[in-house]
């Protein structure tokens, strides 16, 4: 099954997986709701989110409440660390990155419908070291009881490589003014001022 905003974007892809290899596409939706509608009447055994449709993180962490034994796949993620680590804790079972070919897509699928998954190793590095830091009780923890979510992570991680903020909103495709919001509440969390600030409180989380 698939979910993507844009239909013919939609329709296309489920024309082009429909019996390549074992796939067999069940249906289509457009949003997270209609999503989880198709879910319930098709049962599939495995759903993709294309990223871009809105709220697609909120769309995995719904099909993992709801539908718990399917396997999703988060299709177009940026591939770097806090992109891929986001779709994961949202309860992606795998993804195809943006730059990713139809062959790739096919297998990804093919994989996750499997129980199996592949991705580099800095990413592989980068989704350890979060596994090593729920185990160990160290989960990004600010003062308080407050912590950053996973979309705040990211632009904390994005900051920390020296993205600009516009570059941080042309790589999370949201607008500018959104990015903004999110540094305001990161700063407010973290109790800091600047982005050097933002540098030294990863590198101090990393050294956990």
């Amino acid at each position: 099954m698939i979910i993507a905003a844009v239909r013919l974007y939609r329709e296309g892809l489920a024309d082009v997986l429909h019996g390549r290899g074992t796939i067999n596409v069940v249906g289509t939706a457009d949003s997270g709701d209609a999503g989880v509608a198709c879910v319930q009447r098709t049962r599939p055994d495995l759903v993709l989110v294309d990223t871009a449709t809105p709220g697609g993180l909120d769309v995995l962490r719904s099909l993992r409440t709801t539908a718990p034994q399917v396997r999703t796949v988060a299709l177009g993620v940026v591939e770097s660390g806090p992109d891929v680590l986001a779709c994961v804790e949202a309860g992606a079972a795998g993804y195809v990155p943006r730059e990713a070919s139809l062959e790739d897509l096919v297998a990804t699928l093919e994989r996750a419908g499997r129980g199996e998954a592949t991705c580099p190793p800095e990413i592989l590095a980068e989704l350890l070291r979060r596994v090593t830091e729920l185990a160990g009780g160290s989960t990004f923890a600010l003062s308080g009881s407050d912590l950053l979510t996973s979309r705040e992570l990211q632009i904390v991680q994005l900051i920390a490589n020296g993205l600009t903020n516009q570059e941080i909103a042309e790589r999370l495709a949201v607008a500018l003014s959104t990015v903004k919001n999110h540094i305001h509440n990161i700063f407010a969390k973290l109790q800091i001022s600047g982005r050097a600030e933002v540098a030294a409180w990863v590198r101090r989380q990393s050294a956990v």
